[in-house]
């Protein structure tokens, strides 16, 4: 994993050499065209066209070549969603609401999480990266027009290249029963550290040093280079969360079909909305040579709000599903159970068990049971030993060990031995299902057979 990080890394660099060369390619044919114009930048003047190269008047940015041929056809299609007028009034009724929204939801939904009341921390910090991102450069627009300061677009607050790793964490949260954090995975959370520090030293500059590292080609530089570190590193993180989830569809053919289906949306829809951006990332570098701002990302916005609106909705219209530490409907306080929910719990764990055969499955958990009951594993637990009298593997081994019966019983399979009977009813080890057989029945599994039975 680390080592395909690191060779992302390189890509990187290899990319940004190939784009500041490309940058002075497209600098020496700008100087035999005679029109010229502000990037789409946000500013009064960005579709003015101008005799002469130089700075912009408003903004003060280099201007560049208006682009000729195919180019300068595809310009015109594009120009009018980077100008910041364009999507005003979707911008102050969806985009920016949708953006604080996120920002407010995903910070309650932290402070809840220390009650274990919460959505998935992973899912929690990928709501909360993409807001804070949107939120940052829409705040600057509103700045830009308003009072013309750049405080905030210097504001410690873009942590978008830790969006990979936070898609691979959940990917793996959800997948991988035995999960657990380990502080050797903040190792991938190191860029986003770098960033924050960059960012919160720029904010203590002075406004003026601001203006002045506004214009210059480093920041530009930087601004793009974290939009492709996040693009890059999220395909990177994205593809390995993708082979995590084959692997798991693999190695557990009785599966939740609500969490499968959960993760192949969720997988799909961050891929849009990388690829999306990916694409805008390229046509800045081939129509505007990166003169773009990226407070002028008009179309990245709208998708990028579109995905936390959509998430929203998942979350919203499933609350049981993502929210499975919250006892909705099980327990309210100390209330015990009712009668009708109890059967109802009962019969729904009969039905996994008899109609489906999830015993059969070797890494059963009683974390993946309860989420394929919509319940909080600890009221599962509270059921199985208070109502039944049993705890979770005693449960799940009698349903195995009465499939190993109804198995030796059946002529088909006399040429397989008992260990492998064993391995298909859902036993990982010949150990386990030993001390399970003798628990249930008083004896072996060789002494049951030497009395007779089949």
């Amino acid at each position: 994993m680390m080592k395909s990080v690191t060779l992302c890394t390189i890509a990187l660099s290899a990319l940004l050499t190939v784009l500041a060369s490309t940058h002075l390619v497209h600098a020496r044919d700008a100087s035999e065209s005679t029109e010229y114009r502000c990037p789409p930048c946000g500013c009064n003047q960005d579709a003015i066209a101008f005799a002469y190269p130089g700075k912009c008047p408003s903004c003060n940015m280099q201007l560049v070549a208006v682009p000729t041929g195919i180019t300068k056809t595809i310009d015109h299609q594009l120009a009018p969603y980077l100008e910041t007028g364009m999507l005003g009034a979707i911008y102050t009724k969806l985009i920016y609401p949708i953006f604080a929204v996120g920002i407010l939801l995903s910070l309650f939904l932290l402070l809840k999480g220390i009650r274990g009341r919460s959505l998935n921390v992973f899912l929690t910090g990928i709501i909360l990266v993409l807001s804070l991102y949107g939120f940052k450069n829409q705040l600057y627009a509103v700045n830009y027009s308003l009072t013309n300061t750049y405080k905030s677009l210097f504001t410690p607050i873009s942590f978008i290249v830790v969006l990979g790793p936070l898609l691979f964490f959940y990917i793996k949260s959800l997948t991988v029963s035995s999960f657990k954090w380990h502080r050797m995975y903040l190792y991938h959370f190191v860029p986003g550290i770098l960033v924050f520090l960059y960012y919160g030293i720029l904010a203590l500059l002075p406004e003026e040093i601001k203006l002045q590292f506004m214009f210059s080609p480093f920041e530009v530089l930087f601004s793009h280079s974290e939009q492709i570190a996040a693009v890059l590193l999220g395909g990177v993180y994205l593809y390995f969360a993708v082979k995590n989830y084959n692997h798991w569809k693999a190695d557990h053919p009785v599966r939740n079909r609500k969490l499968a289906s959960w993760v192949f949306r969720f997988l799909l829809g961050l891929a849009l909305l990388l690829g999306f951006w990916g694409i805008m990332i390229l046509v800045n570098l081939w129509i505007y040579d990166f003169g773009v701002a990226t407070v002028s990302y008009n179309p990245l916005w709208l998708v990028m709000g579109i995905t936390l609106l959509w998430l929203g909705v998942e979350i919203a219209s499933n609350p049981k599903f993502f929210l499975l530490n919250k006892s909705t409907n099980l327990v309210n306080g100390n209330r015990v159970m009712s009668v009708e929910e109890l059967s109802n719990l009962k019969n729904g764990l009969k039905g996994l068990m008899v109609d489906q055969k999830l015993y059969t499955d070797p890494n059963l958990s009683l974390n993946t049971l309860a989420l394929a009951l919509d319940i909080n594993p600890k009221y599962l637990s509270m059921m199985l030993n208070n109502s039944l009298g049993k705890n979770f593997y005693d449960f799940i081994n009698e349903y195995r060990i009465e499939d190993i019966k109804k198995r030796l019983a059946d002529g088909s399979n006399r040429n397989l031995t008992i260990e492998a009977i064993a391995n298909q009813a859902g036993f990982r080890s010949k150990s386990s299902f030993n001390a399970a057989f003798k628990k249930q029945l008083g004896m072996t599994p060789r002494e049951f057979m030497k009395q007779g039975n089949p």
